[in-house]
C-alpha cells in the first residue's frame, strides 16, 4: 500500500510539547490572578457589548444570530466539519483520509479526561460562573426578539467553552496536517462558529480566549507532538477497517473518495496472492 503520511506525530517532540503547555499555563494564570482576572473581565465586557450591541435594529442581522445559536445549526457544522475528513483536497490526501476520520475520534477520546479534569478545577476555584447576558446590562436577548426559534443565549456555568474548544481542535488537527486554502476556510469556519455564542451572551470571550485554548493547547500537545495518539488512531483504525472495507463494496458509495484506501488494500492483497479467488 502507498505509504502517506500519518495524521498525528510518530515520535516525540519535546520542544513544541514544552511550549503549548507553557502557553496554556500562562494564560490560566493571567486568568486566576485577581490583576489578570479583572483584565480579562474589561475585555469581556468590551467585546460583549460591541458584538450584542450590533443586535439592537433586531431585522435580518438579529435573525441570522438566532439561528446560528440553534441546535440545527451546530448540526450543519458538525456535517462540514465531517466532510473536511472524508473527502480529499479539503485538507487530506484520499489516502489519509479514514485515519483522519478515526484519528478524529481518537483526539475527542484524548480531549475527555483534560476537559472533564479542567471543568472540575474550574468549579472548585470558583471559576464557572454564569455567562455575560445574565450579569451584565443592557443586553439584548435572542429568545426575547425571536421567541418561535430556540436560541442559546445565556448559560449557568459557561467557562470553558466546549463548543469553541472542539472547534479549536478540529482547526489545530487540521492546520498540522496540511496548510492550504482549505485549512484557511477552516480557520474562517472557526471563527464563525465560535462568535454565534459571544454575540448571544452565552459566553464570555474569555471562555473562548482562555478556556477554551488553556484545555485545546494540551490536547493538540499531546496528539501532534507525541506518538500517544497515533498508537490510539491505529489500535481504532484496525478495529474500523473491517467496517470501512465492507462499506467499500456497495455500489456508488465505495466509489467515495474515502474509500481508496480500502481499495488500494483489496489491490494490494490480490497482488500478494494472485493465486487466491
Amino acid at each position: 500500500m502507498t505509504r502517506t503520511r500519518p495524521v498525528f506525530s510518530d515520535t516525540w517532540q519535546f520542544l513544541p510539547l514544552i511550549t503549548l503547555h507553557l502557553v496554556a499555563l500562562l494564560l490560566f494564570l493571567s486568568f486566576i490572578l485577581p490583576a489578570g482576572f479583572e483584565l480579562w473581565r474589561a475585555l469581556d465586557r468590551q467585546v460583549f457589548f460591541a458584538l450584542n450591541g450590533t443586535l439592537s435594529e433586531g431585522g435580518d442581522w438579529a435573525l441570522f444570530w438566532a439561528w446560528a445559536n440553534t441546535r440545527e445549526k451546530d448540526l450543519t457544522l458538525a456535517v462540514i466539519m465531517l466532510l473536511f475528513l472524508v473527502f480529499p483536497r479539503l485538507c487530506f490526501h484520499r489516502l489519509q483520509l479514514q485515519q483522519a476520520l478515526v484519528g478524529f475520534l481518537a483526539l475527542m477520546l484524548l480531549l475527555l479526561p483534560f476537559r472533564y479534569g479542567f471543568y472540575e478545577l474550574a468549579k472548585v476555584m470558583d471559576l464557572t460562573g454564569p455567562s455575560p447576558s445574565r450579569e451584565l446590562t443592557p443586553t439584548i436577548l435572542l429568545t426575547e426578539l425571536f421567541p418561535h426559534i430556540d436560541a442559546k443565549d445565556s448559560a449557568g456555568r459557561s467557562f470553558p467553552g466546549d463548543h469553541a474548544t472542539v472547534m479549536l481542535l478540529w482547526f489545530g488537527f487540521l492546520i498540522w496536517n496540511r496548510r492550504s486554502f482549505g485549512t484557511l476556510l477552516a480557520g474562517i469556519l472557526t471563527v464563525v462558529a465560535i462568535l454565534p455564542r459571544m454575540v448571544g451572551g452565552a459566553h464570555w470571550f474569555s471562555d473562548v480566549a482562555v478556556g477554551g485554548l488553556v484545555v485545546a493547547l494540551p490536547v493538540l500537545a499531546w496528539a501532534c507532538y507525541t506518538p500517544i495518539t497515533l498508537w490510539i488512531t491505529q489500535k481504532l483504525e484496525k478495529a474500523f477497517l473491517p467496517l470501512f472495507d465492507l462499506l467499500s463494496w456497495i455500489p456508488l458509495l465505495g466509489r467515495l473518495p474515502f474509500f481508496a484506501a480500502s481499495h488500494e488494500r483489496r489491490q494490494q492483497k490480490a497482488e500478494a496472492n494472485p493465486s487466491s479467488p
